[in-house]
């Protein structure tokens, strides 16, 4: 098994570079049909912040979450991140923002504290004034 970095995933994806993502998308189908690929939950965040850039926030949300539906490839805590794709769909904060609420609470957290005003309408989640 190996991991690709977030800026192989973002060339597959965008294609914004006809090489970078010819090659890309060749490494990771010979990387799913082999020993499969394992993607760490921090390339999910960034990967959702380079796409975001590029994206409207729904085609976002539906490549990550194909991405954790793709054979051959291992999500690390693909639950926690199946539910931010989804709360994600549903409210004003992103996927960023729910991955880190659902980390939090599933690692035992309490609350978390934001500055950001969309974030702090979830559940649990304290603003800072």
């Amino acid at each position: 098994m190996l991991t690709a970095d977030t800026n192989v995933w973002a060339r597959a994806l965008l294609e914004d570079d006809k090489a970078q993502a010819a090659k890309a998308k060749a490494a990771l189908a010979q990387a799913r049909s082999a020993d499969g690929i394992f993607v760490p939950l921090l390339v999910l965040v960034e990967l959702s912040w380079v796409l975001r850039s590029k994206w409207e926030r729904e085609k976002v949300l539906e490549t990550l979450d194909r991405v954790l539906r793709t054979r051959g490839v291992q999500v690390e805590s693909t639950a926690l991140a199946r539910k931010a794709v989804d709360a994600a769909r549903s409210g004003a904060t992103g996927f960023a923002g729910h991955l880190i609420a659902e980390i939090s609470f599933a690692s035992g957290a309490d609350e978390i504290l934001t500055f950001d005003r969309g974030f702090a309408r979830q559940p649990r989640v304290r603003r800072l004034r």
